[in-house]
């Protein structure tokens, strides 16, 4: 028996509604929580996973959430103070190889697609791709059955209208920092499952982890950015590390050309 979903605060409600969606696939291939588990959530945006999880566990969980950009941070800074009693800890930079600031690009109307990878430059292309993906979740029955009878350039009509929205961003000085900085000043001595979902700088997070801090990690389950080029590497850097390695890829997650890697000792 789990307690009733937290109502978050939230920058656009919708963002939520979307990602409780998601967090359900996160919990696969022997991935799961137990009581008393401590939990890394890396890309926390407002705290959806982590909720997911507290919710799970009654409450009986410690959390570290990671979310470098301002406005969602302190939104992250609210939930968990309001609706975690003291069992999560948000913390106000991101994840990577090592210590630096870097600029992230940020959507007020579509935070979930913000990223240090995304800018001018390529967010058009990065647009077509989340609705290509989109799209593909519609003709999937996601949204509705009525909608699946739309014929698919007119779903790709709408759907790119509606993410112009990605048009419109904000760039924020933030800072990074590698993990294994993080679990030594924090006293951290178990992460019993790390989620990762960083918008394609994944790789980047699992090198801050020194090879003294691997066997703290019991299990890890990322969201990968780029599937082609990277799915390889991410799963390498975990079997090398004595995990037993699981790649998933559905067809809406095809389209946007993403996956999920679940890693278990």
């Amino acid at each position: 028996m789990t307690m009733d979903a937290i109502k978050l605060h939230c920058v656009n409600p919708w963002e939520e509604s979307f990602l409780r969606e998601e967090v359900g696939g996160y919990f696969a291939h022997g991935v799961t929580c137990e009581p008393g588990t401590t939990v890394l959530d890396v890309g926390a945006n407002i705290g959806v996973f982590s909720a997911t999880v507290y919710e799970r566990l009654d409450g009986d969980v410690r959390i570290y959430a990671f979310e470098p950009l301002p406005p969602l941070h302190t939104t992250l800074e609210r939930n968990a103070r309001e609706f975690f009693n003291g069992r999560l800890t948000a913390l106000p930079y991101g994840l990577a190889a090592g210590d630096a600031e870097l600029d992230f690009s940020y959507f007020p109307a579509a935070t979930i697609f913000s990223s240090s990878r995304r800018n001018q430059g390529n967010v058009e292309a990065d647009r077509k791709r989340v609705t290509a993906s989109i799209v593909e979740m519609i003709r999937q029955g996601g949204l509705g059955p009525a909608l699946r009878h739309v014929p698919a350039p007119v779903l790709r009509l709408l759907v790119g209208r509606q993410l112009r929205v990605m048009r419109k961003l904000e760039t924020h000085r933030v800072s990074v920092r590698p993990l294994s900085a993080v679990l030594d000043e924090q006293g951290i001595d178990r992460v019993d499952l790390l989620k990762v979902d960083v918008e394609g700088a994944e790789l980047d997070v699992l090198r801050g982890v020194e090879e003294r801090h691997w066997p703290l990690i019991r299990q890890a389950v990322v969201e990968v950015e780029g599937w082609r080029h990277n799915r390889d590497a991410i799963c390498q850097v975990f079997s090398t590390h004595g995990f037993t390695v699981n790649a998933e890829q559905g067809p809406v997650q095809q389209a946007a050309d993403i996956g999920m890697v679940f890693a278990v000792r």
